[in-house]
Order: structure tokens, then C-alpha cells, then sequence
């Protein structure tokens, strides 16, 4: 079963009222909270014995003193708990609280990673990095080796959804320094096992930046691994 099955199976995404009552609850944990104490994450709580039942609850930004939602972050949510590779990430905010990075761990990548931006008690904007980083290496790379793109694309079919076209690609930002431009990287491996004379071997490598107003920008690409 491939990665988004397992998490619509275990803990979904959207909040619901239903015959499902379980899979309606949150915390918010003081390890989620911003700088300022304004902000926290509203994490859903796994309920083993309600795994297969309704379940769209998603990561909401909360303002603590009243408890209204100011913001619902959009990609896979983390629950209160590991489950299997998948796992809430200590989220990193910017020193004035207003830039949040919400980060969903994963097996060979995130299985979320978004920026939101704050202002007013509101959410801006907010950027799904890891589809538009992931979308902007595909495009690249398929452009640059469409024939050797199409082979390593066939030879990993079947590895679902979590892996676009069938490749591992691992987004990394630095997490310690959440100010604008926010720097990206970018890395797509056909062979994330390295697996000796793999047949459809292909690696490619990308740059780039987001800017104060939530625009993802493309800096640099280059074929190869970043490493070698």
C-alpha cells in the first residue's frame, strides 16, 4: 500500500461532524507553539479503533487566546503520533511569529512541507513547497532527458502517488533561518537505494527561492546528483 493510502487510512484530512465522533479531536502541543505564545498547531489524535472510519481533519493554525483558526494548512496532516515513517516535524517559525514552516516527516522525504505567512491575525498566503519544488524539477528534468525521464518513469511505475512519475525527490530548506528569500533545494533520484548498475539510473538537482510575497522561483538545475 502506497504512502497516501496509509495516511487517508490512518488519519485523513478536514474536520467532520459524523456517526465517526472519535475522529474529531485535536491538541495543540506547546511544541507547536509560535515565538510569541499567539500561535499554536491543532494536530489530530489517532484513534487506533477508529482507523477506518470517516476522517478528513487537516493541521489548523490556531491563535491560542481565543482559539480561532486562522489558518488550515492544506497537504497531509500529522497526527499525535507516529505512524509507520510518517510523523508531525517540530514546525519552525520566523522570530516575529508570522512565517510558519509546517513539516510532515516521510519515509525518503516530506510527506508535508508548507509555508504560511501570517499578518494581522490572518493567513496571507500559504505555499505547498513540496508539490511546487517537486513539480518544478519534473518539468526540468523531463525537458532536459525526455528519453532517459520516460525509461526511469516506466521502471518505477507502480510506487504511487507520494512518488511523482515514480521518483524519489527530497526537498530540504534550512529550517533555522525562516526569512525571505527562503532558500529550497531540490533533489530527484530514480535510484533513491542506490542500487548498483540500475538500469533507468537518473538524478537531477534544483535551486531555488521564495520570495516575501509567496512566489516560488527556479535558480538553478542541473542533471547529476548535487552530492557527486
Amino acid at each position: 500500500m502506497y504512502r497516501s493510502s496509509i495516511i487517508a487510512f490512518f488519519c485523513g484530512a478536514a474536520f467532520r461532524v459524523s456517526a465517526a465522533a472519535v475522529n474529531s479531536d485535536y491538541i495543540t502541543p506547546p511544541f507547536t507553539f509560535s515565538p510569541d505564545h499567539r500561535y499554536g498547531v491543532m494536530i489530530p489524535v489517532f484513534h487506533i479503533e477508529a482507523a477506518q472510519e470517516p476522517d478528513e481533519r487537516l493541521n489548523r493554525v490556531v491563535e491560542l487566546r481565543t482559539g480561532n483558526v486562522v489558518a488550515v494548512i492544506h497537504a497531509e496532516p500529522g497526527c499525535d503520533r507516529a505512524l509507520n515513517f510518517h510523523k508531525t516535524a517540530p514546525p519552525h517559525w520566523s522570530s516575529d511569529s508570522s512565517v510558519l514552516l509546517w513539516q510532515v516527516y516521510g519515509k525518503w522525504f516530506p510527506d508535508a512541507l508548507v509555508l504560511l505567512k501570517l499578518e494581522g491575525g490572518k493567513e496571507k498566503w500559504q505555499l505547498d513547497l513540496l508539490k511546487t519544488a517537486q513539480q518544478a524539477i519534473l518539468a526540468r528534468t523531463k525537458e532536459a532527458v525526455p528519453e532517459k525521464y520516460a525509461a526511469a518513469k516506466e521502471a518505477k511505475a507502480g510506487n504511487g502517488s507520494a512518488y511523482p512519475d515514480g521518483f524519489t525527490i527530497d526537498v530540504t530548506t534550512d529550517e533555522h533561518k525562516i526569512a525571505f528569500p527562503f532558500h529550497v533545494l531540490v533533489d530527484l533520484t530514480a535510484n533513491p537505494k542506490q542500487i548498483e548498475d540500475f538500469s533507468a539510473n537518473l538524478e537531477s538537482h534544483l535551486d531555488g527561492v521564495v520570495s516575501e510575497d509567496g512566489r516560488f522561483t527556479v535558480k538553478d538545475f542541473k542533471l547529476g546528483s548535487r552530492f557527486h
